[in-house]
């Protein structure tokens, strides 16, 4: 039985027809057999009423399409003539075999002799003789050219030569499941079961005519498209207008027709279709505009794409105008009007002609850029004297923006003595009560304002001599900024001098890194008194 597309009287007879097969089986009377007789009659005319319809179903095809020169309606139509002529060239050999059925009993209708024939001449003459397969590779090889003429594939035309394992009733019967297809429909078959079962694979041959006729019916458009949804539609010129400007738009009519599902496309890339609320199908066109190539004078870049919806037997093809507005991009760079060498600069780079849309990416020359926690922030480490930094959303470039970068300023050095208080080194400090010094590298003030994370100095080496007249009494090399001089304090006097030379100092930068600092001739001297 074919399936899904059957009618509830076909499901019925299907329905009998297995259940009396499965009687049979168990060999019960005659009265059987006289059912199987009342089954046949009906599927015969079945066969009858389902040829009827499929011929008027070609003819429709020939007729309402016969005019048009579209490639792919004369190939439907082609393709339709072939169902057809291959349909009844199988039905007519099916035809000749149930003659050669009723022949066995002697007799050439059905009547009460093959209801009463009980033997298995037939069932003997399937299963032994060539002809049993000759019957099952006809039944294949319709089945693949129907595939092949309607572009269908095997849910819509499953095999016809069934086996038990094909039948979801008896797959899971053990007496049925490893039977072949001949073995089951015709072993110990009697003469009139034999041609039910034969002339109801008849009608589902008649079934899959009448599924492929409908898919090529669909493929050649057959049949006049009635616009039953038609609504009114607005296309203003401009989606913006400034107070006081005029507004223009075109009032057209939009239509639709239930009756076929278009193609639509862009660019030759089909498109998603959706229901508008007003019922007409519409193909949804989403893409990110590219920039480039603007008009100095307006700000604008005229673009275009391609449209093409396919109906039945014909292709609205258009080219669709738009423009696609300069961004302005909007930099801020928090406190500092320009970039730090090597340092973490932080910038916001915005778009806010895209508003929620802005979803930016970037690269950068000139230097790297880390990206921050919200989609315009990000930070820029510059490694040369400019940095040019490209903005894209979505794909598409926007623009490009150009940083100066500065110098990092030199540190200041401040002397402390061991209280942390700054030594005045014009009048010094008295030796008696000197213990230690503390020499800082301290930022200067704008940059440690501007990039924090990036004004850290440490001073890494310096040489501290104890001078008297001219000459070293004391020296010592010390590698951080705290300076012990409390074994020297005994022999300090008053008009002695500390001298500090600073050798080495390291800047901590903001991806935790030490960058060294140029030093020159960083000198400090301390009066004592």
């Amino acid at each position: 039985m074919a399936g899904g597309k059957e009618t509830p009287r076909q499901k019925m007879i299907g329905m009998m027809y297995l259940v009396l097969t499965a009687l049979l089986a168990l060999q019960v009377s005659n009265a059987v057999l006289e059912k199987f007789a009342i089954i046949e009659a009906t599927l015969t005319e079945m066969l009858h009423q389902g040829g009827e319809k499929n011929r008027h179903a070609l003819r429709a095809i020939i007729e309402e399409a016969g005019k048009s020169q579209n490639a792919r309606v004369v190939h439907a139509k082609e393709n339709a003539q072939k169902v057809r002529d291959l349909t009844v060239s199988t039905l007519a050999y099916i035809e000749q075999l149930k003659k050669r059925f009723m022949e066995m009993s002697g007799s050439d209708k059905v009547d009460e002799k093959i209801i009463n024939d009980h033997s298995s001449k037939v069932a003997s003459f399937m299963m032994k003789n060539p002809e049993g397969k000759k019957f099952e590779t006809m039944l294949n090889d319709y089945v693949a050219k129907l595939k092949e003429y309607s572009g269908l594939g095997d849910k819509e035309f499953p095999t016809l030569a069934r086996a038990p394992k094909d039948m979801e009733m008896f797959a899971g019967d053990t007496d049925h499941a490893n039977k072949d297809f001949l073995t089951f429909t015709f072993e110990n078959t009697p003469v009139i079961a034999a041609l039910a079962s034969v002339t109801q694979i008849q009608t589902e041959i008649l079934e899959y005519e009448t599924r492929a006729l409908d898919e090529l019916l669909k493929q050649a458009g057959v049949g006049k498209v009635s616009f039953d949804n038609i609504v009114p539609m607005v296309r203003a010129k401009q989606s913006v207008v400034a107070a006081g400007a005029t507004y223009e738009a075109d009032l057209f009519i939009s239509a639709s027709s239930s009756s076929f599902i278009p193609e639509m496309y862009k660019d030759g890339q089909k498109l998603d279709l959706f229901d508008d609320a007003t019922g007409v199908k519409m193909g949804k066109i989403k893409f990110t505009a590219q920039g480039g190539g603007y008009d100095p004078a307006t700000g604008l870049a005229k673009k275009h794409f391609s449209t093409k919806i396919q109906l039945p037997d014909t292709a609205l093809v258009q080219e669709i105008e738009y423009f696609v507005a300069e961004p302005v991009i909007k930099v801020t760079t928090g406190k500092a009007p320009t970039l730090y060498m090597n340092c973490g600069n932080s910038v916001n780079i915005e778009v806010p002609s895209l508003g929620t849309n802005y979803n930016p990416s970037f690269t950068t020359a000139g230097g790297e850029l880390i990206k921050g926690d919200k989609p315009q922030k990000v930070t820029i480490i510059p490694k040369s004297r400019q940095v040019k930094v490209t903005v894209a959303n979505s794909g598409a470039t926007l623009g490009s923006v150009n940083f100066d970068v500065k110098p990092i300023p030199r540190p200041r050095y401040v002397v402390k003595d061991n209280n942390n208080r700054d030594i005045d080194m014009k009048n010094g400090v008295r030796g008696s009560a000197l213990v230690g010094l503390r020499v800082v590298a301290e930022a200067e003030e704008n940059f440690k304002n501007e990039v924090p994370a990036d004004a850290n100095y440490r001073i890494r080496k310096m040489t501290v001599a104890h001078v008297r007249n001219g000459s070293a009494i004391n020296k010592g090399e010390f590698t951080n900024e705290n300076v012990d001089v409390g074994r020297w304090r005994s022999q300090f006097k008053a008009g002695d001098l500390l001298v500090i030379e600073i050798e080495n100092v390291i800047r901590r930068t903001y991806k935790n890194e030490e960058e060294r600092v140029e030093v020159r001739s960083e000198i400090y001297r301390v009066p004592l008194n």
